[in-house]
């Protein structure tokens, strides 16, 4: 999923790995109790206290399993040329958030698959491992509960629908075909939303026919409520994108002219529209600080720089428009700069700017 940088923190800082930070969510404490709770309690008989000490390396061994899973996901962005956020491990598993922009139907695809591929890859090793040291004793139960784990995360995030990563490859695959990402999240959010349907089935047969427990029923529940928001959110923002695709950039612009940071600031007299000012090499950084431009001498502006009266506005101001999706680029830009305007370059040359609120005007009419 692709976060705005801004995003706070998302609980305990466990490290950073290739400058990507690796956080311990607040709430996955919550899933860590429940294991160490439930494992201990079947252990208690015959291990006593220890079982619950057996519970807790359950709990880190459950870790590892999504950290990997997550992390395949974080190599696979990386590899494909988006910005890695931060990896976070919570209840609901954990998610890898980066940067999405300029992603394709075959790398949201190759990411997608990496987490359930690290899953499976790593079950099939906990199986070699567990044919050689068997399954008598703590060392078997806990290759086999690793084994099983991994297993477990791998086939279920494969499952067809949003947010899980099988609803990213609906998605992608959808997207492939048809040119249309919008069109792809929406299908693969209502996808989602009959996974829930079935789960929701599958709990009242069991229940009905063999029974369940409180925990085993209230878990199901959570899952589901959680699947559900995902798929939810998935339909929205895919409605908003095909929105976005509807907006004409072009339409929004307002005239500006490249005007050189080493330029004297008696060049922006003759310009004839908004002056943007540009580096060496003709990328935007920056707008004009009229009141900076009042205080020079009238006698110097021949000899003072446009730079000493430049204001510099916040990275990632600027945005190409020559992509497939010049439109959510823009939006894009407006999110991780948090400038109240973009400015709009194709193949290297200004275009001019967008300011928010005429963005906004456009998106309300829709």
């Amino acid at each position: 999923m692709a976060e705005p940088p801004q995003t706070p923190r998302s609980g305990i800082r466990l490290a950073t790995i290739a400058s990507v930070p690796v956080y311990l969510g607040w709430s996955w404490l919550l899933l860590a109790g429940l294991v160490v709770l439930l494992v201990g309690q079947t252990l208690a008989e015959d291990l006593g206290a220890a079982g619950y000490l057996l519970g807790g390396a359950y709990a880190v061994g459950l870790l590892v399993c999504v950290l990997a899973h997550e992390g395949a996901h974080a190599v696979a962005a990386r590899a494909h040329g988006h910005r890695v956020l931060r990896v976070v491990a919570d209840l609901w598993g954990g998610h890898t958030a980066f940067d999405a922009t300029r992603g394709t139907p075959r790398s949201g695809a190759i990411i997608a698959l990496a987490g359930p591929g690290a899953n499976l890859l790593l079950a099939a090793l906990g199986g070699l491992v567990g044919q050689v040291v068997g399954p008598v004793g703590i060392p078997g139960a806990m290759i086999g509960a690793f084994t099983l784990v991994n297993l477990l995360l791998g086939v279920f995030n494969l499952l067809p629908g949003l947010p899980l990563d099988g609803g990213q490859l609906v998605e992608s695959l959808v997207w492939g075909v048809t040119g249309d990402q919008g069109l792809g999240r929406i299908v693969a959010g209502w996808s989602g939303r009959v996974l829930v349907g079935l789960v929701v089935v599958v709990a009242l047969v069991v229940t009905y026919v063999g029974g369940a427990s409180a925990v085993t029923l209230i878990w199901t529940a959570m899952i589901g409520a959680f699947l559900w928001s995902g798929a939810s959110g998935a339909i929205a923002a895919g409605q908003a994108m095909r929105a976005l695709a509807t907006v004409d950039v072009g339409a929004l612009l307002e005239p500006a002219v490249a005007i050189g940071a080493d330029e004297p600031v008696a060049r922006l007299l003759q310009a004839r529209a908004l002056p943007v000012v540009v580096d060496a090499a003709g990328l935007p950084v920056g707008l004009i600080d009229h009141d900076a431009v009042r205080a020079v001498p009238a006698d110097r502006v021949e000899t003072t720089a446009v730079a000493a009266v430049t204001s510099q506005l916040p990275s990632g101001w600027s945005t190409e428009v020559g992509g497939p999706t010049p439109t959510l680029d823009l939006v894009r830009a407006f999110q991780t700069s948090g400038s109240g305007v973009v400015a709009v370059t194709d193949a290297g040359r200004l275009r001019g700017v967008v300011r928010a609120e005429r963005l906004n005007a456009a998106l309300r009419g829709r």
